[in-house]
């Protein structure tokens, strides 16, 4: 099972993407959580999530240039569902980022499935024609602004063979 933002008019960005691998019984065997950046790089995290989904990771990729690569990932990836009031699958997903003193970033993902009948993926595009577009800008807008208040850029490390460009 995989999430991931859906292509839009041609144009897609996912910071994140996360597959659930299954064995052939049907029980979690790990999970990949790949990270892309906004210089079209990604960087995929092998995971064994606990029995709560919770798992953890050192930082290996250089995906903001307002953090440097160090410190780690605390990641709660639980599969999308049961149902919820709605009757519809949730996703609730979190990450965070622990740096030396402490949490630096939060992000979550968080959500209602739905079938994807042709009809509702016309729908959804119709309704958010640049959703995809959307995230992009805004990240790149909210990179612009921290560095208009002076927050200190980090350099890149050099590109690591695992770190394909797209």
């Amino acid at each position: 099972m995989m999430l991931a933002h859906a292509r839009v008019l041609g144009y897609v960005f996912n910071p994140l993407t996360v597959y659930w691998c299954h064995r052939a019984d049907g029980t979690l065997a790990c999970v990949v959580a790949e990270v892309h950046n906004t210089c079209r790089q990604r960087h995929a995290y092998l995971l064994r999530p606990d029995d709560r989904s919770r798992a953890e990771a050192p930082k290996q990729f250089y995906v903001s240039p307002f953090y440097p690569v160090d410190g780690g990932y605390r990641m709660s990836l639980p599969e999308p569902g049961p149902p919820g009031p709605a009757g519809s699958p949730e996703l609730k997903l979190s990450i965070t980022l622990i740096r030396r003193d402490g949490p630096s970033f939060v992000a979550s993902v968080r959500g209602t499935g739905r079938p994807a009948t042709a009809r509702a993926l016309l729908g959804a595009a119709a309704r958010h024609p640049w959703s995809t577009v959307a995230v992009s800008a805004l990240i790149r807008w909210q990179g612009i602004r921290l560095y208009l208040r002076g927050l200190p850029v980090a350099p890149r490390p050099p590109r690591k063979p695992q770190e394909n460009v797209q």
